[in-house]
């Protein structure tokens, strides 16, 4: 495989793993009190968005041209990057 396909293997990889930890998030927001819970489902709703928007960047990564892709890559990156970072502060959240 070439860089590029290595690339997309590896991204999609990524966010099918925050996917599933998203879901494992949702399921824990069962054992919060009211306030608490709805900080949490705040926070979770912001992961979904940045997870959509990594999807997005994602499908026209994956259907860019050449010419176009190192481009597209680094949006990748940065949105890569955002869900990192939201998955992070659910993982961190504190009851």
């Amino acid at each position: 495989m070439g860089l590029r396909e290595d690339y997309q293997s590896l991204m999609e990889k990524q966010l099918n793993e925050w996917k599933a930890q998203t879901e494992r998030f949702k399921a824990s927001a069962e054992q919060f009190e009211a306030h608490t819970k709805a900080q949490y489902e705040k926070n979770l709703e912001r992961l979904r968005a940045s997870q959509a928007d990594a999807w997005d960047n994602f499908y026209k990564l994956k259907s860019a041209s050449e010419g176009a892709w190192t481009e597209f890559k680094a949006h990748m990156d940065k949105a890569g990057g955002e869900v990192k970072a939201a998955v992070e502060r659910m993982t961190n959240f504190k009851q």
